[in-house]
């Protein structure tokens, strides 16, 4: 064998080696790009949906609302003032009366028709004065007096009464919650709203 002939098969076995770490190479980018695009695409069904704003009621989410029927977006707002034993004071007040803020929503039918009503009773004291018992429990018994307690049951907002106006078979259906916060919150709606339907916008209704 020539030099010639062994410096050409060198010059091969050379070319061999640099080809084989070149498409060595080649290959782990390919890997790893294909690893870096796996990376950023999103997993099928990982991205959050937009979700809409959660409706309220003087500081209550308003979490279930019943299939067929929206929340008026004019709520309503008003001042009753009552005597520290909860029974309507009038006006003017005297200096042992309390303002109690009033806020309510409305559900509405696809008509606009009323289908129920969310209200809040917030009685309004210093921040250094809670709500007295004895204030308390009169606001609560102007919505219980008269009424027939079908059933006592806990929500998130405090503890809720399922009544009646009757035990006439056409009597609707109300609820009446004693707040945690000492707020007082009646559920009211039309004749033909199921009691069921009432309690589970009653216990959808959480402290915002």
């Amino acid at each position: 064998m020539t030099d010639e002939f062994l410096h050409r098969v060198q010059r091969g076995v050379r070319r061999r080696r640099m080809f084989r770490v070149a498409a060595a190479g080649l290959a782990v980018l390919a890997v790893t790009s294909a690893v870096a695009v796996t990376q950023l695409r999103p997993a099928p069904g990982s991205v959050p949906a937009a979700s809409a704003a959660v409706p309220d009621v003087d500081r209550f989410l308003i979490s279930y609302i019943p299939t067929g029927v929206r929340i008026d977006e004019q709520g309503s707002s008003s001042t009753l003032i009552i005597r520290s034993d909860g029974t309507d004071a009038g006006t003017p007040s005297g200096p042992q009366d309390l303002n109690v803020a009033v806020s309510m929503r409305r559900f509405e039918q696809a008509n606009g028709g009323s289908y129920m009503w969310i209200t809040v009773f917030r009685p309004s004291t210093p921040p250094s004065q809670p709500v007295s018992a004895t204030t308390f429990n009169g606001l609560l018994n102007r919505h219980l007096t008269g009424a027939i307690i079908v059933e006592n049951f806990d929500v998130p907002a405090g503890k809720a009464r399922l009544t009646r106006t009757s035990t006439a078979d056409n009597a609707g259906y109300g609820i009446v919650i004693a707040g945690t916060d000492r707020t007082v919150i009646t559920i009211e709606a039309n004749l033909r709203v199921p009691a069921d339907v009432l309690k589970a916008v009653a216990t959808g209704l959480t402290p915002a």
